[in-house]
């Protein structure tokens, strides 16, 4: 504390007086809720007060400091040239070049007066600043209303930190409650200075904390859908609770509505409801779809997901989805991306094959575990009533397990699933599978671990009933012999210390009986119950680095990984289980498969880290019998510190055409606030092509999106070009802290 030369001998009781005002609610301490609630960690905190002098007036009522006054406590700090407070009142001034900073958060004026127990009174000049937000409000004539509320007349709102914005709101007023809401009236929106629209009123969020508002709206103009204006709004229910509220409307297409409400319990417990309903017009609906299949002109989707941990060792998962057609995830696939958190590429959207709904339980043991799980699948290609679907599943198995003091482990594992068809069969199943294995271990490079087993299976219940309650029993056999060499590389490099290489060279062979399995009901087509006799190989290489960090420490990293491998089938299964070449075969004569084909294809994977920005990734199957490819897929991707990215995919998958074709997308620098960026797939089956194209330009304080979008005919409906452009401005109703992050 530094205290001028001339004090009067009360000195000491106005220092307590001091002490006291700033630790109660309504002290100083008081004066520093001009932005938020009063902390009770800093009520606790000392009191540092620094002043060139430090006096009362002649009564004895008003505490005076002059001088480079500033007045600390914890992350609160007043400056002044001039602060006096009467004691009794809590009437208090402050003149010359004051300055309130709190966690970052400043009111800068020429003077204030305000009463610290009503926190109300005037401002003179003032700029008010929100630092999360980056919002600046300044007004001529400010007069505090309450805790945390102005009414600013003559003032301007803004995210931009230069003198010259590139945009503000100027208003004859403006109300503004941080962490709540600024009302303008009269105001003018400007971009530099050039006023663009006029505003008798809007309100707007001042999001210190989640808050409610309406979000920025999306425009767009598509060939079918016409004018495009789909606006949205975020709803803070509660400290875990939230909504989003759309409205979307399109001028030949008609009207779309959607809401999503989250929750968040704790930590580890959440979940979510998101309903979309549309309603298109008639004109729309009979120009847009060649074939409208399933379709009906009022259609809609609905989606659940959470989770719940009721410790580390026991959660609960669920998801389900409810779509009203099956054309509806290709034909709103934007819409449907709002929610949906496990697509993250909405080209991709359009080709699921089914849909799944589940409930998922899994409690672990250090010994066992216990799995429960009800699932519904939804084909989404084509109406099919003969698919079964496990309602409910329920799995029990222990880990490998020593058995006794000898060098065996065992393991036991037992399943019940129910199978319901609408129009197949029906009934019981029941599995159980215990399994001995004898793992060994020559000095850490040499490994040969063979596991023996007796999988029982037990029908109950079958629907038709035709012979199909028989039981099953499948001796099985699984056995692996594996060698690691390694060889360690020193390259003593500025990056790159060593690079190590290990070779892995793995031989396997797997048996399971044949059985008869004429009698098995339809729904049971699992392939650990096919006969299986066959031996093979893979080789993998791996390649890895010790890198030097800017830090001055050593980080090890992948580089590379190949795998190579083909197995020799002894005796040739039934049911498919190994490749067989499609080559004009009937599917029956298909799943039967070769007799005379003996080498399953031969297989590949590889991965190269090029660099810590790019990554490539590919994997085959080569059927060396006809001479051709059955499937390839590629991945080549890049991406650096700029926010730079690049992938392409490529997929090729021979049997039944099922798809050949592309995808990639990008976003590039092209100037310091402008990225270009592009997204597409490309089906060669079917010759359909997906892309967007667009631009994206972000300042500090805000922001514009224009692109164009064409999505290829399929399912029935025509192909479309969109328009699509979106203006935000930072901190004013865009991107609400949402799931309470």
């Amino acid at each position: 504390m530094t205290i001028g030369k001339k004090m009067k001998k009360s000195a000491l009781s106005l220092i307590a007086a001091i002490i006291f005002l700033f630790i109660s609610a309504t002290g100083v301490c008081a004066a520093t809720k001009l932005f938020g609630p009063e902390k009770s960690e800093d009520k606790a905190l000392p009191i540092n007060i620094k002043a060139v002098k430090l006096s009362y007036d002649k009564n004895g009522e008003n505490l005076i400091a002059r001088g480079n006054v500033e007045i600390e406590q914890g992350s609160r700090l007043l400056k002044a040239d001039y602060v006096k407070i009467n004691i009794d009142t809590k009437d208090t001034e402050a003149k010359g070049k004051v300055e309130l900073n709190e966690n970052g958060d400043v009111l800068s004026c020429d003077a204030f007066n305000i009463n610290l127990d009503t926190q109300m009174g005037t401002v003179e000049n003032a700029n008010l600043f929100v630092k999360q937000e980056n919002l600046h409000i300044t007004g001529k004539d400010i007069k505090k209303l309450g805790v945390n509320t102005y009414e600013i007349k003559q003032g301007t709102v803004t995210t931009c930190d230069t003198e010259s914005p590139p945009w503000r709101i100027d208003a004859k007023k403006i109300n503004v409650t941080i962490d709540g809401y600024a009302t303008v009236e009269n105001g003018t929106f400007r971009i530099k200075k050039i006023p663009v629209a006029y505003l008798p009123f809007a309100v707007f969020p001042i999001k210190t904390s989640r808050q409610s508002g309406f979000l920025f709206p999306e425009i767009g103009q598509s060939s079918s859908k016409g004018v495009e204006l789909n606006n949205s709004f975020f709803w803070a229910i509660s400290e875990n609770t939230d909504s989003t509220i759309w409205l979307d409307a399109a001028s030949k297409k008609g009207i779309g509505t959607g809401l999503e409400y989250r929750f968040k319990l704790k930590e580890d417990t959440w979940g979510k409801v998101y309903g979309y309903f549309a309603d298109e017009s008639s004109s729309y609906f009979n120009d847009e779809y060649n074939d409208t299949k399933d379709r009906k002109r009022q259609r809609g989707y609905l989606n659940f997901e959470g989770e719940h941990y009721f410790n580390q060792d026991a959660y609960v998962k669920a998801q389900g989805s409810y779509v009203t057609d099956r054309q509806f995830y290709g034909d709103y696939r934007s819409e449907v991306h709002r929610s949906k958190t496990e697509i993250d590429d909405k080209t991709n959207i359009s080709s699921m094959p089914y849909d799944e709904s589940l409930i998922f339980f899994n409690k672990n043991w250090d010994w066992c575990n216990l799995v429960f799980n009800t699932s519904y699948y939804k084909n989404l290609t084509e109406s099919d009533h003969m698919v079964s679907q496990p309602l409910p599943s329920l799995t029990f198995g222990t880990m490998k397990l020593p058995l006794s003091t000898s060098p065996f482990f065992y393991q036991f594992d037992t399943a019940y699933d129910y199978f319901y068809s609408y129009d197949g069969a029906k009934g019981n199943r029941f599995d159980v599978y215990p399994k001995i294995s004898l793992p060994l271990n020559h000095d850490g490079w040499l490994k040969f671990d063979t596991e023996v087993g007796v999988r029982g299976v037990s029908y109950q219940g079958i629907s038709n009933n035709n012979g199909n309650n028989d039981s099953a029993v499948f001796p099985t056999i699984d056995s692996k012999l594996a060698a690691d060499f390694v060889r360690v590389f020193s390259i003593d490099g500025k990056t790159v210390q060593k690079i190590r290489h290990t070779i892995s060279p793995t031989l396997f062979y797997q048996y399971t009986a044949s059985d008869d399995q004429e009698d098995a009901p339809e729904f049971d087509m699992p392939v650990n119950f096919y006969r299986v006799h066959r031996a093979g190989y893979y080789l993998k290489n791996r390649f890895a680095g010790l890198f030097n960090t800017p830090a001055g420490e050593y980080e090890e990293d992948e580089l590379g990984y190949f795998l190579i491998g083909q197995s020799y089938n002894i005796i040739h299964p039934k049911g498919g289980l190994y490749t067989a070449s499609y080559s004009g075969k009937s599917y029956s004569e298909y799943i039967e498969g070769d007799p005379d084909k003996s080498y399953s294809d031969i297989f590949a994977d590889l991965r190269v880290n090029l660099t810590r920005d790019v990554y490539f990734r590919t994997k085959a199957a080569y059927d060396h019998s006809d001479d051709r490819l059955r499937y390839y897929k590629a991945l080549f991707e890049w991406s650096n510190h700029l926010d730079e990215s690049f992938d392409i995919g490529y997929v090729y998958e021979n049997e039944w055409e099922r798809f050949k074709g592309y995808r990639a997308r990008g976003k590039l620098k092209i100037l310091p606030s402008l990225y270009g960026f592009f997204n597409m797939r490309y089906n060669d089956i079917s010759d359909k092509l997906n892309s967007e194209i667009g631009i994206d330009y972000f300042s500090q304080c805000w922001g514009s999106r224009l692109s164009i979008e064409n999505r290829g005919a399929s399912g029935g409906r025509k192909s479309d070009v969109s328009f699509n452009y979106k203006f935000y401005l930072r901190g004013l109703g865009n991107n609400p802290k949402q799931h309470w992050d």
